[in-house]
């Protein structure tokens, strides 16, 4: 759509309308005439087509009206401005609506045609910088998060609670955050640039990082990377001192650099070594007492015997003359002695197992346990006791011990019965995982197969919170009196299945049974 007077414009500058209109319309940048008002006089078809509308959409149509209401009144004012020659025509950048309701980026410039001092209208030439705007909205958003990341960054390097120090291809360094400056001495500015061997490693670790970090340049290959390392470090005094180190490396403008993580490991270290002393002072001492336990039960038996022998003489040879009393009294010696017999017994045989055993070998518990039943035959009779089993597997270990293991917890069932009800005993077995289990194992262990025996009683029981007690040495829940032995027994068994690498433990209730879980490996 061509206005007359325009027409007669065109006609007069050039005398031909015709080749002028046609380049409008086939032009790439976005042209437009307006009154003064603001009502459109001509759009050309790069306007047309890039805000979706035909010539009779836009006829008659404001170009107030074609720009997004968020920049509708800032052009306005840079139009009238224009109109009232307030201001020069220059760039100005707006949003433009398209009839499907998108938006459009265009920059360009409005100008003004006069007559007689009088504004006739304006002409707009813009040009869609749609992706352009957009590319640089993305990219400023982009360079944003890389601030923040950096800023980020930055932050979480200064504010470690570790030492981070970067290095360059050359091994110099770069970055040193202020936890290095605290755990090496040396403030930043000192030490930028210099080659990290100078200033924190020993003097004789250099030669070995230097060969180390020239054939990672060449080969790509690294010993020492992205796993942690406990090393010395030397501070700006010259002393060393233990450090726990972890380095990776990245690129960075194309080259290869190296990020290190370093932590003061000497407190740890320390109370590591002082350990290790006490454990062994320990080991030492356990072992001294293990060696006298030992050596004082086997020379205990002689004496014992014959405290039992020739108190059996006496006994025979007074037999005629002794009154109650005195039967009474010996009476209460030999039990005495009978008991102390046991008990040596018990300490040789706990004593026994601290001593080096021989080579594990494949074990089949179902044997182990037909030879315990057998031993335990009188008790088991005599109690009318009820004993079931399950098909026990065969595994790796000594065969003496897992024997006596199996002994002493049956026996423990037996003992501490209901009176007057029959013990009914159940050994049970299932093969299960580390983690699986009720109690606390080393995490490598959490996916090792172990098997899991349960020796399941309906005796009297005992409160649960004593439960870790009754594994203690010569400790008894119950008195002399009402129930034999030497509360020995259940140390040997812990001490059996700690030999074999497991662990036992007991669940309970009074008068509810007891249940004696083992749990050892399957390999």
């Amino acid at each position: 759509m061509t206005d007359p007077t325009i027409k007669n414009e065109i006609d007069l500058a050039s005398g031909n309308a015709e080749i002028y209109k046609d380049l409008f319309d086939n032009a790439h940048d976005l042209i437009y005439f307006a009154e003064p008002g603001g009502t459109l006089l001509y759009v050309n078809n790069a306007w047309l087509n890039a805000l979706k509308y035909n010539l009779e959409n836009v006829r008659e149509h404001s170009v107030y009206n074609l720009v997004a209401e968020e920049d509708r009144e800032r052009f306005r004012q840079y139009r009238e401005g224009v109109l009232g020659g307030n201001i020069q025509p220059k760039q100005i950048t707006v949003r433009l609506t398209t009839k499907d309701g998108k938006i459009l980026f265009a920059e360009g410039a409005v100008s003004l045609k006069e007559e007689n001092g009088q504004p006739l209208y304006t002409r707009g030439i813009f040009r869609d910088v749609t992706e352009r705007v957009l590319y640089e909205k993305n990219l400023q958003q982009i360079n944003q998060q890389l601030r923040e990341e950096e800023e980020n960054t930055h932050q979480l390097i200064n504010n470690a609670p570790d030492a981070v120090i970067v290095i360059d291809d050359q091994s110099k360094i770069t970055l040193w955050n202020p936890k290095a400056e605290q755990l090496f001495g040396w403030k930043s500015e000192e030490v930028a640039g210099h080659l990290i061997a100078e200033i924190i490693i020993p003097e004789r670790y250099r030669e070995a990082h230097y060969k180390g970090f020239s054939h990672y340049l060449k080969t790509g290959e690294a010993k020492m990377l992205n796993k942690t390392i406990e090393t010395s470090g030397l501070n700006k005094e010259g002393q060393e001192f233990f450090i726990a180190l972890t380095i990776s490396s990245y690129k960075i403008n194309s080259k290869t650099a190296f990020i290190s993580f370093i932590r003061d490991i000497t407190n740890e270290k320390n109370n590591m070594m002082e350990l290790v002393t006490k454990t062994q002072a320990l080991e030492r001492s356990n072992q001294s007492l293990e060696e006298f336990a030992y050596a004082a039960s086997h020379d205990l038996k002689e004496p014992i015997r014959k405290v039992q022998f020739f108190s059996d003489r006496l006994k025979n040879k007074l037999d005629g003359l002794m009154g109650e009393e005195d039967k009474n009294l010996f009476e209460r010696m030999e039990k005495a002695s009978q008991r102390m017999r046991l008990l040596v017994d018990d300490l040789l045989n706990y004593a026994h197992l601290n001593l080096n055993p021989l080579e594990k070998d494949s074990i089949d518990l179902n044997d182990k346990l037909k030879k315990v039943l057998e031993d335990l035959e009188l008790q088991i009779d005599e109690k009318k006791a009820i004993i079931t089993f399950d098909n026990l597997p065969v595994i790796k270990g000594y065969r003496r011990q897992l024997q006596q293991l199996f002994h002493n917890l049956i026996g423990n069932a037996l003992k501490y019965s209901k009176a007057g009800v029959a013990p009914q005993i159940h050994i049970g077995v299932q093969q299960i995982k580390g983690r699986e289990s009720d109690v606390v194992i080393p995490a490598e262990d959490g996916e090792k197969d172990f098997y899991l025996f349960t020796i399941q009683d309906n005796g009297i029981g005992f409160e649960q919170e004593n439960a870790g007690r009754i594994f203690n040495m010569f400790q008894r829940l119950h008195g002399k009196a009402e129930y034999s032995g030497t509360g020995v027994g259940l140390s040997i068994a812990r001490k059996v299945v700690h030999n074999h690498n497991g662990q036992i433990w007991a669940q309970s209730r009074p008068g509810e049974g007891a249940a004696f879980k083992v749990l050892l490996p399957a390999d």
